[in-house]
This record gives structure tokens, sequence and C-alpha cells, in this order.
């Protein structure tokens, strides 16, 4: 999926993610086997866990998690191989991702229950959590997630020369990651929102114009593809509630953080009222 406003977002908070995180103190956490780096900021419960985009380092979350300790525990961590982690065993597919996240909290001290909030290939990867382990996780918040039905329809639109695989790489390891949450079971019961970005609603005159034409030619063709496999998505699963924006696109963690932060608070407060959830 084309992102150009993500990266430009990115590329404007760099200021902003040295100096918000100037003053936090990281950790290294046993992933089970490799080290990861983690932040963990906030108190109560239930504990919010937050997995970036493919590559991404925790501050994908810069403008997002602080608010968020301010009513709850959080989690952020650099994936391995990812930030300012150690890398780890191949292949870097969204099993063994899940599997890594859940020794990393084990050996954190987080305690459940987990709030999982996952943004583009993060998304996949929390559904692949929560189906392997359901009985400790109390909701979702997928942010613009990469829903397999959309690779699939734009890769039939534009097929592209196979190439060999790197089992390093988790873009590469998509397929399998795709597979695996197609496979896997939302815990009933659980809140489940699903932000979907279909803006902005108009382009910025500063972009480049190469940079204005994709995203032009996203938000015409790729972007209602997108919505409606993420509307089919969410009225599979009981208690999930779609939210659309116009108002940033694939880079909602940079563009529109409060819509995640709301987001977030909402399903916090209904895991609490759960059945042995509470703080």
């Amino acid at each position: 999926m084309s992102k150009p406003l993500s990266a430009l977002a990115i590329l404007l908070s760099v200021v902003v993610v040295l100096l918000a995180r100037s003053g936090e103190h990281f950790i290294r956490v046993d992933a089970g086997g490799p080290s990861v780096r983690m932040l963990m900021t906030g108190n109560g419960g239930p504990t919010v866990v937050f997995e970036s985009g493919s590559g991404s380092p925790l501050e994908t979350w810069v403008r997002v998690q602080p608010e968020v300790s301010r009513f709850t525990f959080t989690l952020s961590y650099d994936r391995a191989g990812n930030g300012l982690s150690e890398k780890g065993p191949v292949p870097r597919d969204g099993a063994r991702i899940a599997s890594e996240l859940h020794a990393a909290l084990i050996n954190s001290r987080a305690r459940p229950p987990f709030v999982l909030v996952g943004h583009s290939l993060g998304g996949p990867y929390i559904r692949i959590f929560a189906g392997m382990y359901p009985q400790e996780v109390a909701g979702m918040v997928l942010v613009d997630p990469t829903q397999e039905e959309l690779i699939e329809w734009a890769q039939a639109r534009d097929p592209k020369p196979e190439r060999t695989p790197r089992p390093y790489d988790e873009v590469d390891c998509a397929p399998a990651t795709f597979a695996q949450a197609r496979a896997s079971q939302i815990p009933a019961g659980i809140p489940v929102v699903l932000i979907s970005g279909m803006g902005p609603s108009e382009i910025p005159g500063f972009l480049p114009a190469d940079l204005k034409a994709e995203l032009q030619k996203d938000q015409q063709t790729l972007y209602p593809a997108k919505l409606r496999f993420h509307k089919q998505w969410t009225d599979k699963i009981p208690n999930a509630k779609l939210i659309i924006t116009k108002n940033s696109g694939h880079g909602v963690p940079f563009e529109e953080p409060e819509l995640i932060v709301d987001a977030i608070r909402q399903v916090a407060q209904q895991a609490s009222k759960r059945p042995g959830t509470g703080p």
C-alpha cells in the first residue's frame, strides 16, 4: 500500500520524537531469544500493548502512548530486527512475532488482560496473537490494518514477478502472516475497533507532484477497496466497530492520534467491565 503522507508525517515528527523520548526510560527484555527494546508507562489496567507496522520502531506511537498512559498502563516495543532490538530467528512471520511478544510480556512482568493496538501490518500480528492467547486478550484496536483481501485484490490487478522471499524480511513473510491471520479467531465477546483512513479530503498543496499523483490514485482506486474489505471483516466480528476517517490516510498515528486515543479509551473501559478484567 502506498503511504506518501505517512512518510511525510514521520519525517516531520522526527524532532517531536526526540523531544518526547528524551525524558523516558527504556528497558531491554528477553523475547524468548532476542533482546528487544521496550517502553512501559502509566498505571492501572487493562494493559495496552502497541504493535507497529512493518519495519517501524516503537516511536510510531509517540503521539499516542503518552496520552493513553494518562488513564492506563501502556507498553510499546521494537520487534526483533526493528528499531534498536536484536535480530530474531527466521522466518519473521506473524506466529513467530506473536510468540516473541508473548515471551517479552511475560519477562517484562506486564500482566493481562491486554488491549492490543496494531497499525498497518501490526493489525494481522495482533489478530494472530489474539488467536494464540485468547484468554489474555480483552480488546483490540486495529489502526488502518493491512487486510489480506486487499493485498490479494491489488496483486490480481497488478501482478508482480515472483522472487525468492527473504525469511528475515517481515514483508516477504507477509503471505504466511496473512494466512495465519485469516485462520485466527477473535476471542469471543471482546470489543474490537477498526479505524480505516480514507483521507485527507484535500491533498496538501506543498506535496511534490509525484506524491500528489500517487495519493490521488490511491484515493480513487485503492482506498475504496480497502474500506470495502475493512467493512466486510468488521461485519463478521460481533462487538466490532468500524470508524472511517477522512482526516488522515494510512499514517493515522501521526496524522490523527487523538482518534486512536479515544478508541483505546472506549475499548479499555469496555474491557474493564468484563468479568475478571478489572484493574
